[in-house]
């Protein structure tokens, strides 16, 4: 005979979902600081110099 309990698991505080988030966080975080990164950002270029 089956029963017909099953168990229901939250995947947002489940602890390999919480890990991946972390993971991606910190790759999202370090992609931002590399350099080839901050050179296709939106900062407008330094004001020219008058010679």
């Amino acid at each position: 005979m089956m029963t017909n309990t099953a168990t229901v698991i939250d995947l947002q505080s489940h602890a390999a979902r919480s890990a991946a988030d972390r993971r991606a966080r910190a790759i999202e975080e370090a992609m931002r600081r590399h350099p080839s990164f901050q050179s296709r950002t939106a900062v407008p270029p330094p004001p020219l110099r008058a010679v």
